[in-house]
């Protein structure tokens, strides 16, 4: 995936499936549906009573701790006011924030952070902090296999493993130093791929974690330097953006 085309052709390929989901959600009549189909009992048990035993009405200093990082999705179904804030950040991708609450996540809304009485700069130092401690102390789990003779590393975390784009000191001990191609298909999964990836491949492997998925995320292809992450377009070794 080395020239601009190829990018380009990623894209658009990406923003035709785009295009298509919405011509059938037009067709469909307007109805609430569980995000993602029908839960699991056990999986919707498990939720209720996580969401019960946390007091989401708490303050800043007792759900702090519980904040991550999540990538922004390609759709937000949520009311205005409710709706997750966003904030753009390096490498160029936007950012939500969520409170873990075991298998689920209660997502940070504005009027939730004006009542913490917090500047967004804290809410994302802090964030950032839990996901550099999360990813030490419950490490994702890595896994290479092969791809014709393209070598793929899938790291997966419940809900944040795509989210190690935004901690590149942990992303070297993850995927090694080798630069690559990174995409973030989904919530849970990072993909790290040869620079010189074929793009059809590259979109390949993007649909086969995000199709049919809610929570496919609204991020371009990034490149691992080895110790950075940066936007697709951007010189490794000026950090100045090629023209």
């Amino acid at each position: 995936m080395k020239t601009t085309k190829a990018q380009d052709r990623a894209r658009s390929a990406k923003a035709a499936r785009r295009e298509r989901r919405k011509d059938d959600d037009r067709r469909r009549d307007l109805r609430l549906t569980p995000l993602g189909g029908t839960m699991d009992p056990v999986v919707l048990r498990r939720t209720f009573d996580a969401f019960s035993s946390v007091d989401l009405g708490g303050s800043w200093e007792a759900l702090s701790p519980m904040v991550l990082p999540l990538l922004k999705r390609v759709a937000h179904p949520f009311p205005s006011e409710a709706a997750p804030i966003h904030l753009r950040v390096p490498p160029g991708v936007w950012a939500g924030f969520g409170i873990d609450v075991g298998p689920a996540w209660a997502h940070v809304s504005r009027a939730l952070l004006d009542r913490w009485g917090v500047d967004e700069a804290t809410l994302l130092g802090t964030a950032l902090e839990n996901l550099r401690r999360r990813a030490i102390a419950e490490p994702p789990r890595v896994e290479r296999m092969t791809v014709g003779c393209t070598t793929v590393t899938v790291a997966q975390a419940q809900g944040w493993g795509s989210a190690l784009i935004l901690a590149p000191d942990r992303l070297g001990e993850v995927i090694g130093p080798r630069p690559s191609l990174l995409l973030t298909p989904v919530r849970n999964a990072l993909v790290a791929l040869p620079e010189d990836v074929e793009v059809d491949l590259a979109v390949a492997i993007w649909e086969s974690f995000a199709e049919g998925c809610h929570d496919e995320l609204d991020v371009d292809p990034l490149r691992w330097t080895g110790s950075a992450v940066i936007a697709f377009a951007e010189n490794p070794d000026t950090h100045e953006l090629v023209h």
